[in-house]
């Protein structure tokens, strides 16, 4: 403390230890600094490691829903002029969904567009703010445009091409073994130990991609696909099951079950790891928060190296004035001396 002074066996003060102790205080709080600039970075590695991860997964999961082999590439339609669609990851190729009756525009009074159809048997419709429907989910994978009042329309997703069956379940294996490595990562990435052990964000995540498991429409199951999850929170695979599936009679089904899967893992990682996603977020926060600990660092460093310097001059000064007040007493001491010897001598 300042008020603490050191004094050597020549009782002249210790400049060195008197500063060092001084500025403890102050080396303790630029340490903290580089601590938590540290710490950032840590994050910020993390975080693009997951980034990474989670672009495998969507370049797999890309490989699915964006191939004809899973999509179909068209969508016939029995009257064009009155309504047309085109598929997405979940479309069965060859079934038709239920023929329907467009009964109106969008533009209009009420404003919004509505087709009817009857599924089993019961009279159904939906709307749009658009002429434009999609996510029904009576008509899965098909975005459908109406151009005029009229029907009823078939719309029929065409077949899928011809891709063999090695070759769909490897990218479906590829899927669910990048998958597993994400969540993997962020399991170790939020454990006690781990660097994004109080993140919320890498937890939402993994239960996001568990959760694309299930569609949220039909809450169908993956099973026949071979693709299930497990206890553990992953995912496991069994190649004979979908190879199996790809040679039966509902093939198209299964075909467009895994392709629709692929697309809600598609829609997860997409929004973590856009420019402008989750992830993209977190660094950039963190970014900012290293250049703010980096310029306070720099600011401390230079401000304790100025008070070191005031401080090694003060206490130097303050030593060289004891040195001089013990000169002083030893010159007043030998003079005294000589004083008292004079005296003694004389009697």
């Amino acid at each position: 403390r300042c008020g603490v002074v050191a004094v050597t066996s020549m009782n002249l003060i210790d400049v060195e230890s008197i500063v060092a102790n001084i500025m403890l205080g102050d080396s303790v709080r630029s340490s903290r600094l580089v601590e938590q600039k540290s710490e950032q970075n840590a994050e910020i590695t993390a975080f693009q490691a997951l980034n990474t991860s989670l672009l495998s997964v969507a370049s797999a999961a890309d490989a699915i829903s964006g191939s004809t082999s899973w999509v179909p590439a068209s969508v016939s339609s029995s009257d064009s002029s009155v309504a047309s669609a085109y598929a997405t990851a979940g479309a069965v190729s060859g079934a038709s969904p239920y023929p329907i009756t467009v009964d109106r525009l969008s533009g209009g009074d009420p404003a919004t567009a509505q087709i009817s159809y009857t599924k089993d048997g019961v009279a159904t419709t939906a709307t749009s703010t658009s002429n434009t429907f999609q996510d029904l989910a009576d008509f899965p994978g098909l975005v459908i445009t109406v151009s005029s009042t009229g029907g009823p329309v078939t719309l029929t997703p065409a077949a899928t091409v011809s891709t063999d069956a090695a070759t769909m379940v490897s990218t479906a294996k590829a899927l669910v073994t990048a998958l597993n490595s994400s969540l993997a990562l962020i399991t170790t990435q939020t454990s006690e130990t781990g660097d994004l052990d109080t993140n919320y964000l890498p937890r939402s995540i993994s239960q996001q991609l568990l959760n694309t498991a299930w569609d949220s429409n039909t809450l169908a199951s993956l099973s026949d696909a071979g693709i299930e999850l497990t206890r553990l929170g992953t995912f496991t695979f069994t190649e004979a099951t979908l190879t199996s599936a790809l040679s039966g009679a509902s093939a198209e089904e299964v075909i467009g079950q895994v392709a629709a899967f692929a697309a809600r893992v598609e829609e997860v990682t997409n929004a973590a790891t856009s420019v402008t996603g989750s992830i993209a977020r977190e660094i950039n926060t963190r970014q900012s928060r290293v250049s703010d600990l980096t310029d306070r660092i720099t600011e401390m460093t230079l401000r304790m190296a100025k008070r070191e310097e005031l401080l090694t001059i003060y206490y130097a000064e303050l030593n060289a004035k004891i040195q001089a007040l013990q000169n002083q007493q030893t010159y007043l001491k030998t003079q005294l001396d000589v004083h008292v010897k004079a005296l003694t001598a004389n009697r």
